[in-house]
């Protein structure tokens, strides 16, 4: 009986003290791997974040110096074109006629011009100015005004077979002919082109168009920059960034 105590104390503490290889060797492996591995691992890293920050600010420095480029030749063209667009409108005057010093109404006449087929150009313009953001190296947000009708570029319809002439007098006014009437509404057409071009349903219709064109062309001035594969979202600067 004594015997056989003596002898089970070394083998039981063989099997779970620290006499057990294994186990030692595989620890020291790993302190091993940490303190060798570990300090490149963190170079590694460190050296992959500094080159995307660093790839970062080149691509958005050369977005911005290329957007600002493109900027000062498209204010000698005063925007940039989105297209032309035709404008049907109706003009309509109504005139009354007094009797000189009495002030009495002796008649009066509506003239009313419906005119189709004249034409407007839209563009964005080029102030307020751009503005370019990189996401990361290839996606770009572009800010910009939004579009609108360049008021030196209105072709008003001038074919008579496009003018439909209504006209209602009464009273004295059908013994006063009403050619003035028509020549000062015909002068009215063009203040009316602009005002419908430039309403909020025709400019909904227009700026779908708008965002393509300028996404198109602040993609093809990156990719002449040098940056592959641009994307870029165009956002007009009345929107929200939720828009």
């Amino acid at each position: 009986m004594g015997d056989a105590t003596q002898n089970s104390s070394p083998s039981c503490f063989r099997r779970g003290g620290c006499c057990s290889c294994s186990g030692c060797a595989v620890a020291l492996i790993l302190v091993v791997l940490v303190i060798w591995v570990g300090p490149r691992a963190c170079n590694a890293v460190a050296s992959w974040v500094s080159d995307r920050i660093a790839s970062l600010a080149f691509v958005r420095s050369t977005a911005t110096a290329t957007l600002q480029t493109a900027l000062g030749e498209l204010r000698a063209k005063r925007g940039l074109v989105v297209g032309y667009r035709p404008v049907n409108t109706i003009v309509t005057l109504e005139r009354t006629t007094s009797l000189p010093w009495i002030g009495w109404p002796i008649g009066s006449v509506t003239v009313r011009l419906e005119v189709d087929d004249s034409r407007v150009l839209y563009v964005i313009p080029a102030d307020p100015a751009w503005a370019i953001d990189a996401l990361d190296e290839h996606t770009f947000i572009l800010t910009l005004p939004p579009p609108a009708v360049d008021t030196d570029v209105v072709e008003v319809q001038s074919d008579p077979a496009k003018f439909k002439v209504f006209i209602n007098n009464d009273w004295a006014e059908h013994l006063i002919p009403s050619g003035k009437d028509v020549d000062d509404a015909k002068r009215m057409v063009r203040g009316a082109v602009i005002e419908q071009a430039s309403a909020k349903p025709a400019l909904a219709e227009v700026r779908v168009q708008a965002r393509q064109v300028a996404e198109s062309f602040m993609r093809d001035l990156l990719e002449q920059a040098g940056i592959s594969s641009p994307r870029v979202i165009a956002r007009f600067s009345d929107e929200s960034p939720r828009d």
